[in-house]
């Protein structure tokens, strides 16, 4: 196979989110499914032959695990565990440190780099984007890649850019595939979340995309329906003091069409005119 074949072949992979190699070395499944009737034949062969007794013998519950014997439940959905590892951090390097070493969630296991939010302390704007995408898992940086470039001709088009504005992902880590996180995996991210904005400080904040707004708002609010706006939020002492937030389409919802610009360019103009003072 020439240098072009392997090229296309690795844009097909990437292009069906395939993006993660689980081991060094391939695995002949069908080999290994073979050797596994071969003794399977063999031990049905050889069972008539066993002593009764043994034969009788009660099965033998599976040994767990005590991770298996007591499951990260808790609060919703597992945000127990969350907040137990947050407990006490007082400081943005002791965050970080406590958000990539948490590994009671699952995506911390499957992704590359933990994405951490990025930005100076107590900044007008925190913009929360949507779980990692692949040019972020890759880098580690937030609104990297393709949507970052998207993000910077926004800001831009107000006079603003993205030095001067806290940058944060909803949930640290890229789900495999890319696939959307589940209740309990976006349970567990959200005291992350929350204890990232207590300790950065912003003035307001701005979600970009169904899954920020739906973890600051809440899971049963509709994000096309509540752009366009100024709301305040309504969280635990966990989150600090309540904020204005305005929710928007996310930066690589830019290219989906003319509406999707238009709703873009409309939230825009809104944040410059609260950034300018003319509205509170």
């Amino acid at each position: 196979m020439d240098a072009g074949a392997v090229a296309a072949l690795l844009e097909l992979q990437i292009e069906w989110g395939v993006d993660v190699l689980l081991d060094e070395a391939p695995h002949d499944r069908f080999a290994e499914w073979e050797a596994e009737q071969a003794a399977r034949v063999a031990h049905q062969t050889t069972a008539p032959a066993l002593d009764g007794a043994v034969r009788h013998t009660a099965k033998r519950r599976p040994v767990l695990s005590e991770e298996t014997r007591h499951p990260v439940e808790g609060g919703p959905g597992g945000s127990d565990a969350a907040l137990a590892a947050l407990a006490g951090i007082t400081t943005i390097a002791a965050l970080e440190k406590a958000i990539d070493g948490f590994v009671a969630c699952s995506l911390r296991g499957t992704a590359t780099h933990t994405v951490l939010p990025r930005g100076p302390v107590g900044a007008r704007v925190m913009v929360i984007g949507d779980a990692p995408d692949a040019d972020e898992d890759r880098s580690g940086i937030v609104f990297s890649g393709e949507s970052g470039g998207l993000l910077g001709r926004m800001l831009a088009s107000i006079g603003r850019t993205r030095e001067e504005m806290i940058l944060a992902p909803a949930i640290p880590w890229r789900p495999p595939g890319g696939r959307p996180p589940s209740p309990v995996e976006v349970a567990q991210c959200l005291p992350m979340l929350l204890r990232s904005i207590a300790l950065y400080q912003p003035e307001r904040l701005l979600l970009c995309g169904g899954l920020a707004t739906r973890m600051i708002l809440g899971p049963d609010i509709n994000p096309a329906r509540a752009r366009g706006n100024w709301r305040t939020t309504a969280w635990g002492p966990e989150g600090g003091p309540q904020r204005p937030v305005m929710t928007m389409r996310h930066p690589s919802q830019l290219r989906a069409g003319a509406t999707a610009r238009r709703q873009i360019w409309d939230d825009m103009l809104l944040l410059a005119v609260t950034l300018d003072g003319a509205m509170n």
